[in-house]
């Protein structure tokens, strides 16, 4: 569904309709006190990988970033297949990122890095949308897709690519789909053939590859070598806010599951066979438990699943 209308469909026909009016009218108004802002932009920023894998917490704290807005689902892969043009894309990511930042920077979890810049921006550097599932199956369905967003922007693009333990990124998913653990794996896997493929379809500099539980150990190294990724200053102050809401350990949501032995070896025969998942396994590493680290008072609400 385009540009948040799946977000629509769940508030309802009656205020679906009416986010989807005020995310048109709000988007009009930025294309016209915005545009000029749009020139400032240096790279174009999207999600690639697996639902459910950590890729909020990433994207929030690309967008508490004062040089970069990255709105939460809007659905910027709809927009371009639909033809839309660069002025409208960029704006109707501007408009969900303020809507967003209205509601708290929250879904079912909160993703607000205090004293930062969410919903708003100094210099527009990088923009983008955070919708990592829904840009592979559409990089599956539609092999130019990436080609038709470079001619689109006509600026750097940019992907992250967040990667989860598979045992617990499958869990999340049979948990969140309601689907059997097997379907899930399955699904999981498709998306993992898409991803193999961007080494044929991106030059090296396009992609980086993010490891959620090394973000959680190492929350300032990863989001340092993210703003290198994408050309943002590390200010000062910026990366030690946006590692305070990081979590403080993984949650391993493979326990909440129940797992035939005949899957789990199947699923470790897989992720030998995928060079970026090698050293995952079922067993829990003892390096998955970091130690603790301070919480800011006030803290947030801890997502089971990333």
């Amino acid at each position: 569904m385009a540009g948040g209308t799946r977000f629509a469909h769940t508030l309802g026909p009656v205020r679906g309709a009416a986010y989807e009016l005020q995310q048109r009218a709000s988007s009009a108004v930025l294309r016209r006190r915005r545009r000029e802002a749009f020139a400032d932009v240096e790279a174009f920023l999207l999600f690639i990988g697996y639902p459910r894998s950590g890729h909020s917490i990433v994207g929030a704290c690309v967008n508490a970033h004062r040089d970069a807005v990255v709105s939460h689902e809007l659905g910027a892969q709809r927009l371009v297949v639909e033809g839309c043009s660069r002025d409208v894309l960029y704006s109707r990511i501007l408009a969900r990122a303020s809507w967003f930042n209205l509601r708290g920077n929250r879904t079912n979890y909160a993703y607000s890095v205090a004293g930062e810049w969410q919903g708003r921006f100094e210099t527009l550097r990088v923009i983008g949308d955070k919708r990592g599932g829904a840009v592979t199956r559409c990089i599956a369905e539609r092999p130019d897709f990436l080609d038709r967003v470079r001619s689109l922007v006509e600026v750097p693009l940019r992907l992250l690519h967040v990667v989860r333990n598979p045992f617990d990124n499958i869990a999340a998913i049979s948990i969140w789909h309601e689907l059997p653990v097997e379907a899930a794996a399955d699904y999981y896997f498709r998306h993992c053939d898409t991803t193999a493929r961007l080494a044929s379809l991106c030059e090296p500099s396009e992609v980086l590859t993010v490891r959620h539980e090394q973000l959680i150990r190492r929350p300032e190294h990863v989001l340092a070598e993210v703003c290198g990724f994408l050309g943002l200053e590390r200010y000062a102050g910026y990366v030690e806010n946006c590692a305070a809401v990081v979590f403080e350990s993984p949650t391993y949501t493979r326990r909440r599951v129940a797992w035939p032995g005949a899957l789990v070896r199947e699923i470790e025969e897989r992720i030998e066979r995928t060079p970026v998942l090698r050293g995952y396994g079922f067993a829990t590493p003892r390096h998955d438990a970091p130690q603790p680290r301070p919480v800011r008072s006030g803290g947030r609400d801890r997502p089971p699943d990333g």
